[in-house]
């Protein structure tokens, strides 16, 4: 545990830490975007829809750091050839890549901590609610952290990643009914909008931010049962020592 622990901080160091250190600005870049969305959410929907549109920065944050962890993963594995490294030593995958993860979610802690505060102002919830709601965001960080390393032990070119990434952060991060309610959607498109675990995500996070408890439960137990099966897809069918070229 110890030596986990030990690999994650140094991990989260090398992929956050410095990085952020060395180049602040990158913190404008990764929020621009929800930042954006939920400016023109604003200016088209009125002060009624700040709410949901912080509640779909709040995720599409989440899940555009995850996605981009994609980049970070080819880089260290074909670029400095680093997992190679890491591949030969005790360290397991999963630890290397929550560290990595870890590393990618330090750059989005001030956008994360504005998209909570204009939630809790907006909905006025309590620390149960704020707790539910980081469970909820941890939740999602851990499925599209683990797809994304199961994306990087499948593409061995650096220059195939950037559009993969780029895809998969609208697909899962804008496409999915988070920046709006599911019910608009005809009845052949919501059977498909709910097989993306964004969709199950949203729909906790408005609950919880209603406070409807009871009417979360099954949307919970199903987004967590995504995680798992996430978890054990990814062990089962990423091999880093495979694929180290």
């Amino acid at each position: 545990m110890k030596a986990a622990f030990s690999a994650i901080s140094s991990l989260t160091i090398a992929n956050g830490i410095i990085p952020l250190w060395r180049r602040p600005v990158a913190l404008i870049a990764v929020i621009s975007t929800p930042f954006s969305f939920l400016f023109f959410i604003y200016l088209f929907g009125g002060p009624s829809k700040i709410l949901i549109g912080a509640i779909g920065g709040i995720l599409f944050t989440i899940v555009n750091a995850s996605t981009m962890l994609q980049t970070d993963l080819l880089f260290y594995k074909l670029d400095l050839k680093f997992q190679q490294m890491v591949a030969s030593s005790p360290v397991k995958p999963m630890i290397y890549t929550i560290g990595l993860a870890t590393g990618n979610i330090v750059f989005t802690l001030p956008g994360l901590a504005i998209f909570m505060a204009i939630i809790i102002y907006e909905s006025h919830i309590g620390v149960l609610q704020v707790l539910a709601i980081i469970g909820t965001l941890v939740v999602t960080w851990t499925i599209f952290s683990m797809f994304s390393f199961l994306v990087s032990t499948r593409v061995r070119e650096m220059r195939d990643i950037w559009p993969i990434s780029v895809m998969f952060s609208i697909i899962f991060g804008v496409v999915p009914p988070i920046y709006y309610s599911i019910s608009v959607l005809p009845g052949a498109m919501r059977y498909v909008a709910y097989i993306v675990p964004t969709t199950w995500a949203a729909i906790l996070l408005k609950g919880i931010v209603l406070q409807n408890f009871a009417g979360v439960a099954i949307p919970a137990f199903i987004y967590v049962a995504e995680m798992l099966g996430v978890l054990a897809f990814t062990s089962r069918f990423s091999d880093w020592r495979l694929n180290r070229s």
